[in-house]
């Protein structure tokens, strides 16, 4: 290999690197403030419960339904792919990795919510992530380019007979409606 080649790779792997650095930076951050938010509402004083506790108890579940809904929105495979659309000349690997990535982070900022709805729930909340995880993967399988994941994910996630992200929508309502 000659000098340019040599110094061109060095930038390569620099550039890469300090891509991965940010990402991986950026997610322990966020990973180190929920953790902070979590001690400090273990360590906040106990909630006065007013006459009508219950209300308020039915009044957090239904805000988690509601937030697990647009969780479930901003994942969706469409939704998804309009916020995030593949930069000219982007790889199939980085655009599958910020695709991936979005979703761990709409996961993540919702994990709280686990407590105010039921197992079933939850479970299925965790299945439409992980249904929509693995069409982004099978997507990815081949592509050379971001524009193509994007292409395929589109006609994959149009093909999907059982629509996991449908079925978490259904079922947080009839949650919610439990609780109404």
């Amino acid at each position: 290999m000659d000098l340019i080649t040599t110094l061109v790779l060095l930038i390569g792997f620099a550039i890469i690197s300090g891509v991965l650095y940010s990402v991986i930076n950026k997610t322990l951050d966020q990973l180190n403030d929920t953790i902070i938010a979590l001690v400090r509402r273990a360590e906040a004083p106990p909630q006065v419960v007013e006459a009508d506790g219950k209300d308020n108890s039915n009044a957090l579940r239904l805000q988690a339904c509601e937030r697990l809904t647009l969780m479930l929105e901003r994942i969706n495979v469409p939704n998804l792919l309009l916020r995030l659309p593949p930069g000219t000349g982007v790889s199939a690997k980085e655009h599958t990795a910020v695709l991936l990535m979005t979703i761990r982070e709409e996961f993540e900022y919702n994990v709280t919510q686990q407590i105010y709805v039921s197992d079933a729930l939850w479970s299925i909340m965790i299945q439409a992530r992980d249904n929509v995880s693995q069409l982004i993967i099978r997507a990815a399988e081949g592509a050379e380019t971001g524009e193509q994941v994007a292409s395929r994910l589109r006609l994959m996630s149009s093909r999907q007979p059982d629509d996991a992200i449908g079925l978490g929508q259904a079922a947080i309502r009839r949650e919610a409606s439990l609780v109404l």
